[in-house]
């Protein structure tokens, strides 16, 4: 495994990113390589790069919400190891939604921590970073990991997904705070994987991806809005476009 020096890791986001973005990360750190002198150098890069006037947003999903019908805002995010360091980084706020939660920091992190029912929402993170010509950051993960599709399945209304409300409480430790529910657009058959990789190839068709190599993998970055386009023009032409599928995906 390769050992990528904080050097390394700072000129790399410094070339993706611009002051004032806003940036929402995808990562697998794992495919890249072993980040030295620790995961939070990646996190200073970010917001080294973005600066005072830029914003750092994360998923922290907590679907185990499903099952337990329990969220407790300190509890662990599901979404891998940079993410919940990166929850729990001083001056970092999570948003109090069940489910796919998301954490923020920076000039607009206020924005993307209010509650909401539907990604399409005014409130929602992803609505959100479109409004603000944000972007999207995929670190060490392809396309298949850029959640922003989901904005464009819920206004094609995609066959095979339904709007569902999970109910449960709002937790600290043992002790029961309130009643919370939450609506998303799932998918009818958790079984059935979906892939929108079609519409990242078609982002790099259209040279709307910027490609840069770190350690022993990629790191993509692109805008919020052209990813969108893309998604939208995938299901324009095929409603089951997100469907996974053999095709190589772009790695």
């Amino acid at each position: 495994m390769t050992t990528i020096q904080a050097k390394e890791t700072s000129e790399t986001i410094a070339a993706a990113l611009s002051p004032g973005d806003d940036v929402m990360v995808h990562a697998s750190l794992g495919r890249l390589g072993r980040f030295e002198p620790g995961v939070e150098t990646i996190i200073d890069a970010l917001f080294a790069a973005v600066g005072p006037q830029g914003t750092i947003l994360m998923m922290t999903d907590t679907r185990s919400f499903a099952t337990t019908g329990r969220f407790d805002i300190d509890q662990p995010s599901e979404t891998g190891l940079l993410t919940e360091i990166f929850r729990k980084r001083s001056g970092v706020a999570r948003s109090v939604v069940p489910m796919v939660s998301f954490a923020a920091q920076g000039a607009r992190a206020g924005q993307y921590l209010q509650p909401y029912h539907s990604h399409l929402d005014a409130t929602a993170p992803l609505t959100r970073l479109l409004e603000n010509r944000g972007k999207v950051l995929l670190f060490g993960v392809g396309y298949e990991k850029c959640t922003l599709y989901h904005l464009s399945e819920e206004r094609h209304a995609t066959p095979g997904n339904f709007y569902k409300t999970f109910e449960g409480a709002l937790v600290t430790g043992e002790r029961v705070l309130a009643p919370i529910s939450q609506r998303y657009f799932v998918r009818r058959d958790t079984s059935m994987k979906k892939d929108p990789h079609i519409a990242g190839q078609m982002l790099e068709e259209r040279g709307q991806a910027m490609k840069f190599s770190l350690g022993d993998g990629t790191i993509r970055v692109f805008s919020a809005c052209d990813f969108d386009n893309c998604c939208m023009d995938a299901l324009a032409k095929d409603r089951h476009a997100f469907i996974y599928s053999s095709v190589p995906r772009l790695t």
